[in-house]
C-alpha cells in the first residue's frame, strides 16, 4: 500500500536575531519540495509535484534503461518509476526486494512520473529572488539539469529543472534566441546579389538560415533536393513578395510536407509490405538493427513486425534510441489500438489481464529501448540495418557529417540504411540508392 506523508512548510525563519528578522521580511513567493540524494540537498518546484508516496512493489518492464525501475499502479493510473540516483550516476544502496522507496510524484507535460530519491525532507518556502544561477560546483550532476541553487536555514539546495530532465530536446527559448539574430540579419536587412548568384539560390539560402533557427532544420546534401522542390511549391502558395520565413508558424508550414509517412503512428500494412519487398535476403543467424529517434516506440514496433516477417529464423535485436526521456520511458508500455490489431500485426498481438492489447513477448524481447542522444558516443555493435527517419535533417551539417561517418563504421558491408522519405545519403560519399516505388534504401558502394 502506498504511504502518504504530510509535508510542513518551512520558511527557515527564526526569532531573536537580525538575520532571522531579515528573513521574516523576505516575501516567500516560491515553494519547493526538498529531498536528499547521496547526502546532498535537492529540490523540485512544488507546482510540479502531485504528491509524495512510499512504495516498492514496482512491475518490472523489460528492455528499458537501468534508471527505469518499472511501473506502478497509483490508484488506477499506471505510471513509470524513474530512479534519479541511477539517472545521475549517483551510487545507490543495495535494494531489497519490494523495499519501500521514497517517491516524489511529479507532472511533466501531462504525464505523471514517480521519482525515487533517498529521503524526502520538507516543503521549503523562499523568495524567488534568492535563487542563484547554477554552477558546476553545486552538484554531482550535469549542470543542464539544474535550474538554480538557493540557501535556506543553513542548507544549500540544488533546484532541479524537471523539464530539462524529462524533455531533453532543444527548448523554445533557444529557438527564440537564434530567431532574434536571424530575423535581424536575414529578413530585415536588404541584401545585394553577388556575381553569379541567382535570386532563387539566395531565397533558398535565406530560407535555410531561418529554418535552422526556427525549426532546427538544416539544409544539406541529405535533403537539398526536397528543399528545392518545396521552394517551388512555396512560391506558388505564398503571396507575392512574402517568400521569406518570418515566424515559427511559417517554418512549420514550410516543413509540413517533410516528415515521413506514419511519423508518431504505427506503419500501415501496405507500408510494411512495401519494405518487405525491398529488403534483401539475409542468411545471418543474428541481425542487429539500430533504430535512431524512435520516439514513443511506434516505429520500433512496426519495424520489429516487419523484420520478424522478413527474417523469421533470425535472432533480431533492435537498439531503439531517443533523446526524449518522456517518450522513451513510455515506449515499452505502448498499447495497440483495435484497428491495428489485424492483418500483419495480428500474429504478434496479445491481450493483457486488464483487456488491453499489446505486443507479444516475442516482439517486445526484440527491442531494447534506451534513453540516448545519438550525437554522443554510441555503444551499439556492428549492425545490419540502420533506420534514422528524419533524424539527420534536424542536426547541424557538421554533426550530420559525423553521423554519416559513424553510420559507415557501424554498418556491415552487406547492411542497409533507411532514412526519411525526403532524405538521401550523399552519393558523392559512396552510397548507393535502391528503390521500389516510393520506398528507398541505401547501401555501401
Amino acid at each position: 500500500m502506498e504511504e502518504m506523508k504530510e509535508l510542513k512548510v518551512n520558511t527557515g525563519v527564526g526569532i531573536g536575531d537580525a538575520d532571522s528578522l531579515h528573513e521574516q521580511m523576505i516575501v516567500v513567493d516560491f515553494k519547493m519540495v526538498t529531498f536528499s540524494l547521496a547526502g546532498k540537498d535537492y529540490a523540485i518546484d512544488i507546482m510540479r509535484v502531485k504528491e509524495i508516496a512510499k512504495a516498492g512493489n514496482f512491475t518490472y518492464v523489460p528492455n528499458t534503461s537501468p534508471f527505469v525501475l518499472g511501473v506502478y499502479n497509483l490508484r488506477g493510473d499506471i505510471i513509470p518509476i524513474i530512479d534519479l540516483r541511477i539517472f545521475f550516476n549517483i551510487p545507490v544502496p543495495a535494494r531489497k526486494k519490494n523495499q519501500p522507496e521514497s517517491m516524489v510524484i511529479i507532472n511533466v507535460q501531462d504525464q505523471t512520473f514517480g521519482v525515487v530519491v533517498d529521503f524526502i525532507d520538507k516543503v521549503v518556502g523562499v523568495s524567488s529572488s534568492t535563487i542563484q544561477p547554477p554552477h558546476p560546483i553545486f552538484g554531482d550532476i550535469n549542470i543542464k539539469y539544474i535550474h538554480g541553487v538557493v540557501e535556506n536555514g543553513g542548507h544549500l539546495y540544488i533546484l532541479l529543472d524537471v523539464d530539462k530532465i524529462f524533455a531533453s530536446r532543444q527548448q523554445k527559448e533557444e529557438v527564440k534566441e537564434d530567431l532574434s539574430t536571424v530575423t535581424a540579419s536575414v529578413i530585415k536587412e536588404p541584401v545585394k546579389l553577388q556575381a553569379g548568384q541567382s535570386s532563387e539560390n539566395l531565397d533558398i539560402k535565406f530560407i535555410g538560415d531561418t529554418l535552422s533557427a526556427m525549426g532546427k532544420f538544416y539544409i544539406s546534401a541529405v535533403n537539398e533536393n526536397w528543399v528545392k522542390d518545396r521552394y517551388l511549391e512555396w512560391k506558388d502558395i505564398r503571396p507575392s513578395g512574402s517568400l521569406q520565413i518570418q515566424s515559427e508558424k511559417d517554418a512549420g508550414e514550410f516543413l509540413s510536407s517533410f516528415l515521413s509517412p506514419f511519423t508518431k503512428s504505427f506503419w500501415s500494412e501496405a507500408y510494411i509490405n512495401a519494405y518487405y519487398k525491398i529488403l534483401p535476403e539475409n542468411t545471418s543467424s543474428v541481425i542487429n538493427v539500430w533504430c535512431i529517434g524512435c520516439g514513443q516506440g511506434y516505429e520500433a514496433y512496426s519495424l520489429a513486425v516487419l523484420l520478424k516477417m522478413r527474417y523469421p529464423r533470425a535472432h533480431i535485436k533492435i537498439y531503439a534510441n531517443d533523446s526524449d526521456l518522456l517518450a522513451i520511458s513510455n515506449a515499452p508500455m505502448l498499447s495497440v489500438p483495435d484497428d491495428i490489431a489485424s492483418g500483419v500485426y495480428e500474429p504478434y498481438i496479445t491481450k493483457t489481464a486488464s483487456g488491453n492489447l499489446t505486443f507479444s513477448k516475442e516482439i517486445k524481447d526484440m527491442i531494447l529501448f534506451e534513453y540516448h542522444d545519438c550525437t554522443h558516443q554510441n555503444a551499439v555493435p556492428d549492425v545490419d540495418i540502420i533506420i534514422a527517419r528524419d533524424v539527420l535533417s534536424f542536426l547541424n551539417p557538421n554533426v550530420q557529417r559525423t553521423m554519416i561517418e559513424e553510420f559507415r563504421e557501424k554498418l556491415k558491408d552487406s547492411g542497409l540504411i533507411i532514412l526519411g522519405h525526403n532524405e538521401a545519403m550523399p552519393k558523392q560519399d559512396g552510397w548507393l540508392r535502391n528503390s521500389a516505388g516510393d520506398i528507398v534504401i541505401f547501401t555501401k558502394e
